[in-house]
């Protein structure tokens, strides 16, 4: 096993976006002791920058490029990068997407979580989400606890994919990201943890999240409406918490395309 300069290690995967890369490096923060493994899903439209990649990392660790041959889907993707991390003997994995932003110190929060509390394995935290602009729109604040993240869990994710950070050593147990349920992979990802182990969210918001202006497509909306429901059945219990999430996205999957934005504004109101 190859020696590795720092504990945690953030998994990045790229595709067509050096631009975005080179902002999501950026954000980590000079001070954080990390390395980075960015995994290119075999770009061609705009392939990865190297250069520009490195320039931007200012943090105190090394920074590794995986490329694949060709693109293979971001549960692909992440699971490659997940074996060499396995391989080399990281003990955190971080996960930070192309084009979102860390607090400068997110890492060290999150590290220092996790050594408090032994016995959980995954952490997030809040996000602050962002237009292209950069101006906040409203801020996800998932809970905190790893009951009431179990109980949020029924209904949908209770983690911002790019804001945690999870123990290698826990894959063990986990597996790695599920390749039945696509457009939801990270939502199966983490059910497998919460079955297991205790989870928890900083309160703290530890990253921007940049808004897709285009949101899911009509056709990858159905699809992770599927994947969400095909988790929730293989972790259904008797629970009217289980039967109320598993009846909110049948729901979900009968309102026409045309309307879920607006019905996503509406539960969001206010917040």
């Amino acid at each position: 096993m190859s020696a590795t300069r720092n504990r945690v290690v953030c998994l990045i995967s790229h595709y067509n976006h050096p631009v975005g890369l080179a902002k999501a490096l950026a954000s980590i923060g000079a001070d954080e002791a990390c390395d980075v493994l960015v995994v290119d899903d075999g770009s061609r439209k705009r392939p990865l920058d190297e250069g520009a990649a490195r320039a931007a990392f200012r943090a105190r660790g090394v920074l590794e490029f995986l490329p694949l041959p060709e693109n293979r889907g971001l549960e692909r993707a992440l699971n490659a990068g997940l074996e060499t991390i396995v391989a080399r003997g990281w003990e955190f994995v971080a996960r930070l997407d192309q084009a979102d932003a860390n607090v400068p110190d997110r890492f060290a929060r999150q590290t220092a979580f996790l050594d408090a509390h032994s016995d959980v394995m995954l952490v997030g935290g809040a996000a602050s989400c962002v237009d292209l602009s950069g101006v906040e729109r409203f801020v996800l604040r998932p809970p905190t606890e790893p009951a009431a993240i179990r109980r949020e869990m029924r209904f949908n994710s209770a983690f911002v994919h790019p804001s945690v950070m999870f123990r290698t050593a826990a894959l063990r147990e986990t597996g790695l990201y599920p390749l039945d349920a696509p457009s939801a992979e990270d939502y199966a990802f983490f059910w497998n943890f919460v079955a297991r182990f205790p989870a928890a969210n900083l309160p703290d918001v530890l990253i921007r999240y940049e808004l897709d202006p285009e949101g899911l497509s009509q056709s990858r909306r159905g699809q992770q409406l599927r994947s969400r429901l095909s988790v929730q059945w293989r972790h259904r219990e008797a629970s009217l918490a289980s039967a109320a999430g598993i009846a909110r996205t049948l729901a979900l999957l009968a309102v026409p395309d045309r309307l879920a934005p607006g019905l996503r504004a509406a539960v969001r109101g206010g917040r």
